[in-house]
């Protein structure tokens, strides 16, 4: 074939199973790999190019750790400063992976293709490039890439589309890989807790007492920082009661967080900002919307929809519904639109 493609390599299962999928199908397949800025990541990179050496190609490592500074852990700061839940790895693989490494692979190095190790799909649909599920429904990670640049899919390839993790396993079995992380995982926090990456960036205000309120707005306890807390959430409000209270409101102004009982974590709507649009939907449509990425798809009807907003209604209620997440609309198994929920 001699096409030559791209492989964003970090030296986990995934995507050494994909580097080797394409050499076995006769692509020249080249690896990249990013610098990030974290610790121990030259020790990794180490490892990641003795990987590439067994398997006989040649790596190229990018330095993105500005970009990235600015684009993923600013935007994953702030996000929890206003008092909302972000999504890093979405915004990484619309500003990075897709974005900058796409790029160099395209610009810089004259690449036919670029590849990733993500499991997902692709169709082309008359004439336009949409994303599906792969054959590893379970392992999906549509949800992740369903922020980035359609027109893009054209050029790019997903070696594991039809591939189960079994199989990937097997590929990989005799390998010494330079990254076991599972690639959900915040690469950034490392080993730090939540809480103790955010107290690196926060002013110490953030981090200070506050009230536990009922739906009454009675004081009925105390926590260290309501930016802690998410939509949902039982666990690490340390209060006890005859009925389980989760956190249904969010005050980071005045530093509050609200209890109440489960239902009324249920939404009957459901507001995205943003919204990247992969084909044009319609008020009245019926589609499937993915609120978190481990959350089960629901169905809900599209009410109101223009370029800045889709605005959706439950067939049944929804809980959790959590701003700061990406909420993904599904024609059955294909992305149509994503956007921020607000």
């Amino acid at each position: 074939m001699n096409k030559k493609v791209i492989v964003g390599f970090s030296g986990g299962k995934d995507s050494t199973a994909a580097l080797i999928i394409l050499k076995k199908k006769g692509y020249d397949v080249h690896a990249l790999t990013m610098k990030i800025g974290l610790n121990g990541e030259e020790e990794n990179i180490e490892k990641i190019g003795n990987l590439a050496n067994i398997l006989e190609v040649p790596l190229k490592v990018l330095d993105v750790k500005d970009i990235f500074k600015e684009k993923v852990i600013d935007y994953f700061i702030n996000s929890y400063k206003s008092g909302i839940t972000p999504n890093p790895c979405v915004i990484c693989n619309k500003e990075v992976k897709f974005k900058i490494l796409k790029d160099f692979a395209f610009i810089k190095e004259r690449a036919d293709f670029y590849a990733t190790g993500h499991y997902a799909n692709r169709i082309e649909i008359h004439g336009e490039f949409f994303l599906k599920e792969p054959a590893e429904k379970e392992k999906s990670q549509n949800y992740f890439l369903s922020m980035i640049n359609r027109k893009d899919l054209k050029n790019i390839i997903f070696p594991l589309a039809d591939v189960k993790i079994n199989e990937v396993k097997r590929i990989v079995k005799d390998l010494t890989l330079a990254n076991i992380k599972e690639s959900q995982d915040i690469c950034f926090l490392q080993h730090n807790s939540l809480t103790d990456y955010l107290k690196k960036y926060l002013l110490s205000d953030a981090f200070k007492k506050g009230d536990i309120l009922d739906v009454k707005g009675n004081k009925i306890g105390t926590h260290n920082g309501a930016l802690y807390f998410t939509i949902g959430q039982r666990r690490g409000t340390k209060f006890s009661s005859d009925r389980k209270q989760y956190v249904i409101k969010k005050d980071i102004n005045n530093n509050t967080i609200y209890l109440g009982e489960e239902k009324l974590l249920y939404s009957n709507d459901l507001i995205v900002k943003k919204p990247v649009f992969w084909r044009k939907i319609e008020r009245g449509e019926l589609l499937k919307v993915k609120v978190r990425y481990l959350s089960k798809s629901s169905e809900a009807y599209v009410i109101e929809v223009s370029d800045d907003f889709i605005k959706a209604r439950f067939k049944a209620p929804k809980r959790a519904v959590t701003p700061g997440q990406i909420g993904v609309f599904y024609d059955k198994d294909i992305i149509v639109a994503s956007g921020y929920i607000v």
